[in-house]
């Protein structure tokens, strides 16, 4: 019988610019009915009365206020090293968890030995029971990534716990798995930074796992008037851009077989390239163009430094 009351949990939420969003998620874990936790917000440099809000409506709340903007990476590794729990939950600072999430997810994080992390079951924020998924993998060939249950709505076909590829937005994890595998890596800034590290925890032995009866809502992307195309192939900012051209090329460099990654390099790489200039240049987004050549560029140069 699993004890549920034991373990103390330690919740990281990495936040920036996000007041209303973030009250919303705090509120939403001091109505869990797991209520050993400590609560630990890591804050961006936000500029819009997020933390003098948080500290007014949560005094509980641990705060590590940076002044610059550290990215997703390393604002978990600040809030993990401020945590003192057994499990650490990361969550997505636009997320509301349904009140039996913490304990849902502990049940299943401490029925194995070698479950090392377990995910909830995502639904998009405001639409009736509209997946966002249920888990995601990425092709170590094409450097694809590729979601489970995304879009779909939910008609029970996702009622079991299994085994996924990698977690993402909402995890909780076992403290003695970042003992063996470290932390998250700092190089990638966001994203890819989840990706990475439950790749890395899956090579050190452990499983990943999805718990359907966990549930939690994300908004994810706001409503934006930029080209559609644009937000299919995730490149919505000049920022975003640089981002996710680079830390694709860094994610298959660290991952990758030797002939998959110059599969990827030489003939994929090449093709997401053109492909996806020629919709930067169609939408006349040409600020968003540079930096997309400029962090290919920058993951280029990783795969020969590194």
């Amino acid at each position: 019988m699993v004890n549920l009351k034991k373990d103390l949990i330690s919740v990281v939420v990495v936040t920036r610019n996000r007041m209303d969003d973030v009250v919303e998620c705090l509120k939403s874990i001091y109505s869990q009915s797991y209520n050993k936790t400590e609560i630990i917000l890591v804050d961006n440099a936000s500029d819009d009365n997020t933390l003098q809000v948080v500290r007014k409506k949560f005094p509980k709340v641990k705060i590590v206020a940076n002044k610059i903007n550290t990215g997703a990476a390393k604002g978990r590794n600040l809030g993990l090293a401020k945590s003192k729990g057994n499990f650490i939950l990361f969550l997505d600072d636009d997320t509301k968890a349904h009140p039996k999430m913490i304990e849902e997810l502990v049940k299943v994080i401490k029925s194995e030995k070698k479950v090392g992390i377990v995910q909830p079951k995502i639904y998009e924020m405001g639409k009736d029971k509209v997946l966002q998924g249920v888990g995601h993998g990425i092709n170590l060939l094409t450097g694809r990534v590729y979601g489970i249950g995304v879009h779909v709505k939910d008609k029970g076909q996702f009622e079991e716990v299994m085994e996924i590829p990698m977690a993402g937005c909402t995890w909780m994890v076992k403290k003695e798995v970042f003992k063996k595998v470290g932390r998250y890596d700092e190089d990638f800034f966001i994203p890819y930074e989840d990706s990475d590290f439950s790749l890395r925890v899956r090579k050190a032995g452990y499983k990943v796992y999805y718990v359907p009866t966990a549930v939690i809502w994300h908004r994810g992307v706001k409503a934006t008037t930029i080209d559609p195309r644009l937000e299919w192939i995730g490149v919505t900012t000049p920022e975003r851009a640089y981002r996710v051209s680079r830390n694709k090329i860094i994610f298959m460099r660290k991952h990758a077989p030797l002939i998959n990654l110059l599969v990827f390099l030489f003939v994929f790489t090449p093709l997401y390239t053109l492909a996806h200039s020629a919709i930067m240049l169609s939408s006349k987004r040409v600020d968003i163009l540079f930096d997309y050549w400029r962090g290919l560029f920058s993951g280029l140069k990783y795969v020969v430094v590194k």
